[in-house]
């Protein structure tokens, strides 16, 4: 019996389970790994970006579109920007909508739009209504990129987080087929070089390559869309429906997708916990508590019972500070507190309401030396006033006290609430309710812990997003210039077009450097700083290049390390932000993108019409300022081990 007792695994089970609390993994984390990289997570892999094929084709059609519609140089660009601006109003609405309704919503709706709107755009008769169309269509192209990196990310087990990183291969891939099929439509359909002696061109007849490229890409994306719906059986995240309190679906569509790999997974409900086990889950969760650091200088708060005597005589000079362990409050039913049973005040709690202690969960502690001396020093220097009378330990105040400041604070919140609360009731049923999410997940995203990171995120987004897309819109039409002394003689339109074709497959590659570098000893930041700082070095480049050669070599070297670097900041950011606003976070890096995106092809146009390199000089000083900003994030990166990733503020 005693061999039996000392022979048993009781040691090794513990032993386990530390191991296990200590590697930073929650248990949906857990479970997450033990289904493994299968047929599934490929399989999303490779239906995930189809949406991004869309981006690159107004950069190809551009030329054609201001020859179509006689637009100067100085207008042109907002064809560029009624895309950008839709990408958006897109990549806030999908990614707040990926927040509320779920990401497979999100992940389906995106690519049936942009689908719907191609073919829309290709048969628009004016340029007004032209931009129009390609806003709606940004809408769907903008939420299509966060919205599937969040799916995806969600899927991911740990040493595999960094497939994300190849999405960026769907942008490069989108980019050489519509290069592919522009260069099969555009020069047959296109007008002729003007020449002094030419006949003025019928361009609604002769010119209707652009918006036969258009039509294309559209059934390509809306063929796509198909292959998701009928070839494949998308589960919502199980990381999404734990967090939105829906853990029973997410662990019946853990089962499903581990039945979809092969093999039976056996889990429990105590499996898709997205939280770590620990007693600093009491600290984090106790309601009604403020969190205080073990070194940090505590905000000492006073905390009144119901009745006011729960503790005995002694209870009335205290100071009160938070329970660190629930297990040794003085009530039974604070003892039986888990975090199966936390309670939820926007939501359903287990917790029944005879189960509630009303008091404040609090232990009698001797007040700290700090607190003391800073007490004394202010009866020392403060004078006594004679209205005010000492009152005695354990009896009540004969008088009311004056107001506090905290208190006249309240008064403002209360007041800026009544104000939300008419601003809600005013707006439609249909729109209040997800603007206000909107808003608290943002809000969310803003708050004291988040913020520097969030500000340098969202600067890193825009200022790569203006430099990048002032050096890619006006690509074709720069290449259709005259580039150097040496030219004998102007390029025809064929040869442009191969031109665009050979940028778009130098960026393939960057994609898959960039997934190799972030797992390097390069890791994440430096990764996506070097690649901005060697893009803007290819732009300068690119400005002295004067050769047919030459200008093809910095091209395809300008479109190998942006690819690159696009890489790694989409499979970066997601990465930063908790799960709760992911969505959010990403969604809004996006769209805040998507505003140096509608700026970029408007200014680049008006620096155009001065100098040919002023845009690519211009780029090249913004990707600078992108590296910089990269450099300044304080964010302790994921390790090649845990694939997590900590803020260090």
């Amino acid at each position: 019996m005693a061999e039996d007792y000392f022979n048993d695994n009781t040691g090794d089970d513990l032993l386990d389970n530390e191991r296990q609390e200590m590697d930073g993994r929650t248990p949906l984390d857990r479970t997450i790994d033990r289904i493994g990289m299968g047929s599934y997570q490929w399989t999303l892999l490779a239906l995930c970006g189809f949406g991004w094929l869309a981006d690159n084709v107004v950069a190809i059609i551009l030329p054609r579109v201001q020859q179509h519609f006689d637009v100067s140089d100085n207008h042109i660009g907002y064809l560029s920007s009624s895309l950008f601006a839709g990408m958006m109003i897109g990549a806030i609405g999908w990614g707040s909508c990926s927040d509320v309704l779920g990401r497979s919503t999100a992940f389906n709706l995106t690519l049936f739009f942009t689908a719907i709107f191609g073919l829309i755009a290709s048969f628009m008769p004016t340029f007004s209504t032209l931009c129009i169309v390609l806003f709606f269509l940004g809408t769907s192209v903008g939420g299509s990129m966060p919205t599937d990196g969040t799916l995806l990310l969600e899927h991911m087990p740990k040493g595999k987080q960094y497939l994300v990183t190849a999405l960026s291969v769907f942008f490069s891939l989108g980019s050489v087929l519509s290069a592919m099929v522009g260069i099969i439509v555009i020069p047959g359909y296109s007008c002729p070089p003007q020449t002094p002696a030419s006949l003025p061109c019928e361009v609604n007849t002769m010119n209707t390559g652009w918006k036969r490229l258009l039509f294309l890409i559209g059934l390509i994306t809306l063929a796509f869309f198909s292959a998701r719906i009928v070839f494949f059986r998308l589960h919502e995240s199980p990381r999404y429906l734990v967090h939105a309190g829906r853990p029973e679906e997410a662990l019946l569509n853990l089962q499903k997708i581990s039945r979809f790999n092969g093999s039976e997974l056996s889990i429990d409900l105590g499996d898709v916990i997205d939280r770590q086990n620990t007693a600093s889950l009491n600290e984090e969760h106790a309601p009604f508590i403020p969190r205080i650091a073990e070194h940090a200088r505590a905000d000492v708060r006073v905390l009144f019972d119901a009745d006011g005597n729960h503790g005995g005589g002694e209870s009335s000079d205290r100071n009160t500070l938070v329970l660190d362990d629930p297990k040794s409050a003085s009530t039974s039913r604070l003892q039986s507190y888990s975090p199966e049973r936390v309670y939820d005040a926007t939501g359903s709690s287990d917790v029944p309401l005879d189960a509630h202690a009303f008091i404040s969960p609090a232990t009698e502690e001797p007040p700290h030396v700090n607190v003391q001396a800073s007490l004394q020093g202010l009866s020392n220097e403060r004078p006594q006033s004679p209205e005010l009378k000492t009152v005695a330990p354990g009896n009540p105040p004969t008088r009311q006290r004056p107001e506090r400041p905290s208190m006249a604070k309240s008064s403002q919140r209360s007041s800026l609430y009544e104000a939300k609360a008419k601003v809600y009731w005013a707006l439609p049923r249909r729109i209040r309710k997800p603007l206000w999410a909107w808003l608290d997940k943002l809000a969310l995203v803003l708050s004291p812990e988040w913020k520097r990171t969030t500000m340098l995120i969202w600067a890193t987004w825009c200022s790569m997003a203006l430099a990048y897309t002032m050096f890619n819109v006006y690509l074709p039409k720069m290449l259709e210039m005259n580039l150097g002394p040496i030219e004998k003689a102007p390029k025809t339109l064929e040869e442009s077009m191969w031109d665009v074709v050979i940028f778009t497959i130098g960026g393939c590659p960057g994609a898959i450097i960039g997934a190799y570098m972030i797992e390097s000893s390069f890791g994440r930041r430096w990764s996506l700083a070097g690649s901005t700082f060697v893009t803007a070095a290819s732009c300068v480049a690119f400005i002295f290049a004067e050769s047919s050669f030459a200008v093809r070599v910095t091209t395809i070297g300008v479109s190998l390390s942006s690819t690159t670097m696009w890489a790694v900041l989409y499979g970066w950011t997601p990465e930063i932000f908790e799960t709760p606003v992911r969505g959010t976070a990403c969604g809004t890096a996006s769209a805040l993108s998507r505003i140096g995106g509608m700026i970029a092809p408007v200014l680049g146009g008006s620096l155009l019409v001065v100098s040919r390199s002023l845009p690519v000089i211009t780029s090249a000083v913004v990707f600078v300022i992108a590296g910089i900003c990269t450099l300044m994030l304080r964010v302790k990166e994921s390790s090649r081990d845990t694939d997590t990733s900590t803020l260090v503020h």
